[in-house]
């Protein structure tokens, strides 16, 4: 079995943290779960069924290291047109033959994975896919806008949502809109806020406890006539998710009857392919948070997710996936280990079980904040901003792709997406031959350069797309993880954007995995946009230069620090820097850039300061932030440590059994900061009084060990140049007292 693969020893090491990461999980599967069966127009609990069964079944086989499996949320809309499709004016005959379109579709998935085909995620255009989440986070929100506002209208697109906002606005429910619009700040506010307490509870469990509690006090189970404005309002039952009072009725078996229609298996065949688009590409995304740095193998885990999707279907569950949200969860919660997904399904399973009477009591309005966030998610703003600047091909492809699927479906929208793309390659190309061909030339040549220094050369010639990338990433995926890659595209006369894009994403999985990679050969071509990312061709266009750099005020004080200090100061921004891993606090998030480096000495000892952006979570789920740190790199070893602000939940923690070094004679010390670390009698040596009492009187940071270097930070935002005049105090300081 896959969970058994590393022996017993890490199986002994991990379930720990894998089942207190567990507990997190489970509490935000159930609401969004629900929101999404919601949102779906099946029963709520179809969509809960896949993260049992993802957990209990298939996550002993599953081909992830930490996935969390759970339910696609780019069906939404294919599942609810597909039900009033094959049903009609009977939504639940439609439910039971969508769940044989499920069985059917899971395997189809089964075979994908059988013969590899698990780069179907690489086989479609970049702007295409961004586009087809972006028309998922709109569909999201059109249909959950009535439910946000307590109107009983359903409006089944965009165009329908606009032609009925007169209607939609004059039956707007003010209590059902208070506790939607409640529900709405806390999951777009809740990661602005430092508090500790709040942090710990995630933002969807707040809004069920918050929501839950508005209900009791407003009588909505009973029925209940407010007013306000001198109008009367109804808030009662129908406002409020409808839960079988026995899990046993939630189980529906599919009907095949209509296996032989068309429309069946157009269905069948947007479930497998979008489920399985979505499905690769968390997979992929997942891959990026695991602080061990462990690949998935894509193909085993669309067999195992097929296989889990045919018994997910046949007791009335919606298809599977790889979930990003509640993996990005688990690991945020230092999980490391598939355990993680069977003590959520346990949860899952229990907490439906014993507190299906109280789930009955979210509002509607509730899920539908959720399912709001989460849709404003998928639409990402800032990536549609970021494809305007990778050039005007880009926003074309992204904008008649969302356009298209808006209007019809995802399949055709897919489709139109591609040919959209390949009509633009060969207006690049000026050949329609010359795309096609591109398709049967073996164009990439890889060989070892160096055996010593384990150095590999990868060339590609010709034409380079999103038709033949897996044709290089095949070749690149044999190198070793820790091997010098140098990626030679000078004699390639086109790559395109999902080219370039896989490549940066390529080479920051190698160099956090240990390697080196390196693009060369593209000094000579042009760019129809001043992006990293844009198209490259060797023909007459615009060629991307390097803008000049002006210093901003804030770089022009540090420079001028650095001056006054006889120190380094370093402008260049440096990527997928992995010094930061050996910090527990970065483990966990992943560092995409440093910059604005100033660089000192005190004695033997070294002071780095630098502005550093990093990010935790991926694709829907991904938080971006920036800091300023300083590092001090010591010249002897030191025990390992945390030292971080106490809180309510720590003192609680303390309680119960967790790490926390106390110092008798330091009681300010003890009650203000929380240090924790395995080794506590070489702690307990190593913080002498009058570094206790230094720390005591002036530690407004967060301190971390890690044998040979001490890691400081502070907020998360940059500091202005008073500041980092501090911190470098402030380190000076520290040393002196240290090493004294």
């Amino acid at each position: 079995m896959k969970l058994f693969s590393n022996g017993l020893k890490g199986w002994k090491q991990s379930w720990k943290g894998d089942l207190r990461a567990s507990i997190s999980v489970a509490f935000i599967a159930i609401p969004l779960g629900l929101g999404i069966g919601l949102a779906s127009g099946v029963p709520p609990l179809a969509a809960v069924i896949p993260s049992v069964v993802g957990g209990l079944l298939i996550a002993w086989f599953s081909g992830g290291n930490i996935t969390v499996h759970s339910t696609p949320k780019m069906l939404i809309g294919v599942t609810a047109a597909a039900i009033l499709s094959l049903g009609g004016n009977d939504l639940f005959h439609g439910y039971r033959l969508f769940l044989s379109a499920v069985v059917i579709a899971g395997g189809i998935q089964f075979l994908l994975g059988l013969f590899r085909l698990g780069v179907i995620g690489d086989l479609i255009p970049a702007s295409v896919i961004k586009s087809l989440l972006s028309a998922v986070g709109v569909i999201i929100i059109v249909k959950q806008i009535p439910n946000l506002f307590g109107s009983p209208l359903h409006p089944s697109n965009i165009i329908a949502l606009i032609k009925s906002l007169p209607a939609l606005i004059q039956s707007i429910n003010p209590p059902i809109v208070l506790i939607g619009s409640i529900s709405l700040a806390i999951m777009f506010l809740h990661p602005r806020f430092e508090s500790p307490i709040i942090k710990a509870i995630p933002s969807a469990v707040w809004v069920v406890l918050l929501s839950v509690a508005y209900s009791y006090a407003l009588g909505f189970s009973d029925g209940n006539h407010l007013f306000f404005l001198q109008n009367e309002f109804v808030v009662g039952p129908a406002y409020l998710i409808d839960l079988p009072s026995k899990i046993i009725d939630a189980i529906a078996t599919p009907d095949f009857s209509q296996w032989q229609t068309g429309v069946f298996w157009n269905i069948v065949i947007a479930v497998a392919v979008i489920s399985s688009i979505e499905g690769v590409l968390s997979a992929k995304a997942i891959d990026r948070l695991d602080p061990l740095k462990r690949k998935s193998n894509l193909n085993k885990e669309l067999r195992v997710v097929g296989l889990g999707t045919m018994v997910s279907g046949f007791i009335g569950g919606l298809p599977i996936i790889p979930g990003i949200v509640p993996s990005s969860v688990g690991v945020s919660h230092n999980g490391k280990g598939q355990l993680m997904d069977v003590f959520q399904a346990l949860l899952i399973l229990g907490l439906v079980v014993l507190l299906s009477s109280q789930l009955q009591h979210i509002p509607l309005a509730a899920l539908a904040g959720i399912l709001i966030h989460t849709g404003y998610k998928l639409l990402n703003p800032k990536e549609i901003a970021n494809i305007y600047r990778i050039g005007w091909d880009q926003i074309i492809i992204f904008s008649s792709t969302l356009l298209v699927t808006l209007t019809s479906d995802l399949i055709i929208g897919i489709s139109a997406g591609i040919l959209i793309t390949l009509i633009i390659h060969i207006i690049r190309l000026r050949s329609v031959v010359k795309l096609f061909t591109i398709l049967f030339r073996p164009n990439v040549v890889m060989y070892q350069e160096d055996e010593e220094d384990v150095k590999f050369h990868v060339s590609v010639k010709g034409y380079c797309n999103f038709l033949n990338y897996p044709r290089l990433k095949k070749a690149m995926d044999v190198i070793p993880s820790d091997a010098f890659i140098n990626l030679d595209l000078s004699l390639a006369e086109f790559i395109d954007h999902t080219v370039m894009e896989h490549l940066s994403e390529y080479e920051e999985n190698h160099i956090r995995r240990g390697g080196n990679f390196e693009i060369i050969g593209m000094d000579t071509h042009f760019s129809v946009a001043n992006h990293p990312l844009a198209m490259r061709f060797k023909q007459e266009g615009k060629q991307a230069q390097p803008e000049e750099h002006i210093l901003t005020s804030r770089q022009q004080k540090m420079q001028t620090l650095a001056q006054e200090l006889e120190w380094g100061f370093d402008l260049s921004l440096r990527r997928y820097v992995t010094t930061f891993e050996k910090f527990h606090l970065f483990q966990f998030q992943t560092v995409d850039s440093v910059y604005n480096k100033l660089t000192g000495s005190v004695g033997m000892n070294s002071i780095t300061i630098q502005d550093v952006d990093f990010h935790e979570g991926e694709l829907e789920y991904k938080s971006e932030h920036q800091t300023t740190v300083a590092i001090i790199g010591l010249n002897k070893p030191i025990p390992l440590f945390t030292i971080e602000k106490e809180h309510f939940l720590d003192r609680v923690a303390a309680f119960a059994g967790y790490d926390d070094i106390d110092f008798q004679n330091f009681k300010k010390f003890s009650k203000t900061f929380r240090l924790k670390g395995e080794n506590e009698p070489a702690i307990r040596q190593f913080f002498k009084p009058d570094l206790l009492q230094f720390l005591e009187e002036e530690l407004p940071y967060r301190l971390e060990s890690s044998g040979n270097s001490i890691l400081i930070i502070g907020k998360e935002r940059q500091m202005s140049e008073y500041e980092v005049q501090n911190l470098i105090h402030f380190s000076t300081k520290m040393l002196f007292v240290m090493f004294k």
